[in-house]
């Protein structure tokens, strides 16, 4: 009557004996919440760039392939807010007196300067979508920055080349000017200050929610003091507030775009100086500012 107990009794020991038997390979293993040296993280991103292209790649026009007709409101969107914005403040306003060429100058601030918006809005839930993929895998976080950065600028090629090409046309009547190749380098550098943007922006909405009520109303004074509208000659008469809005680099970069394309002048030597600082100079302080934080990504709120 005893044995059952007694034989049940020692299947359970030999099966503790197996569990404490069983050992587990550590090797290759690695903890979600540390952080690494500044110089092993870069090491670590340079290991992973083939997949920090290939996601961008595969992402980019996500979104708009969710439309049936997604790319014909791929090209015709910045027209549609160029022509919005001009309405109101070119035709309602008046904002367009003294401005050669409104249309093309009006077009070219919307695209370029919506593609520094686009950065820094993209940055607000980057890291809360990415919460699952955070808690996974040991990987760097700013490669989800770079990923998603390279995404954006891949999708907005097409929205640029059209603004490009409609500043050009509402201007037909004057040549094109070898100074457009200059698009190329200022958009470079819009990325690389964009980015930067977007490190700073991911790590505060990570911890901080809130943030993005805040900096939604940040990007939206932006774009009210960067001359996507109007000329800032309008404010040559207020040294003052005329230096402050000259010290703003999204209006110095539509500036130096506008030349290039529409009047056929090269950005001046300390132009380019100036947007070469402020774009590697935020992109430094943004990757900086985003790994002191490498070890906490794994808790970020939603």
């Amino acid at each position: 009557m005893n044995r059952k107990p007694a034989v049940e009794e020692s299947i359970q020991s030999r099966e503790r004996a197996k569990l404490q038997s069983v050992s587990i390979d550590m090797t290759g293993m690695r903890r979600l919440n540390v952080r690494p040296t500044l110089s092993a993280y870069v090491v670590n991103l340079w290991d992973r760039r083939h997949f920090i292209l290939t996601d961008a790649r595969l992402r980019a026009f996500r979104t708009a392939k969710s439309y049936r007709l997604w790319r014909f409101w791929l090209l015709a969107q910045p027209l549609l807010d160029a022509a919005m914005y001009g309405f109101i403040f070119g035709f309602l306003l008046r904002t367009s007196r003294g401005i050669d060429n409104f249309l093309g100058y009006l077009v070219l601030g919307v695209t370029f300067f919506g593609l520094l918006t686009g950065w820094v809005n993209g940055g607000t839930s980057l890291l809360q979508t990415s919460k699952n993929l955070m808690q996974a895998f040991a990987f760097p976080r700013a490669a989800i920055v770079l990923s998603q950065s390279l995404r954006y600028m891949i999708d907005n090629i097409p929205s640029l080349i059209v603004g490009v090409l409609f500043a050009l046309a509402a201007h037909w009547q004057e040549p094109v000017a070898w100074t457009i190749v200059w698009v190329i380098p200022l958009t470079v550098l819009m990325w690389i200050f964009g980015t930067g943007l977007m490190f700073i922006v991911a790590r505060i909405t990570g911890f901080i929610p809130d943030a993005k009520v805040l900096i939604n109303l940040a990007v939206r004074a932006w774009f009210f003091s960067s001359g996507v509208f109007f000329s800032l000659d309008r404010f040559a008469h207020t040294p003052t507030l005329y230096n402050i809005f000259q010290f703003n680099p999204g209006y110095l970069f539509l500036d130096a775009v506008r030349d290039s394309v529409i009047y056929a002048s090269s950005p001046t030597l300390s132009t380019w100086i100036y947007l070469l600082s402020w774009s590697l100079g935020t992109f430094a302080v943004g990757f900086v500012f985003f790994w002191r934080a490498e070890a906490r990504y794994v808790n970020v709120r939603h």
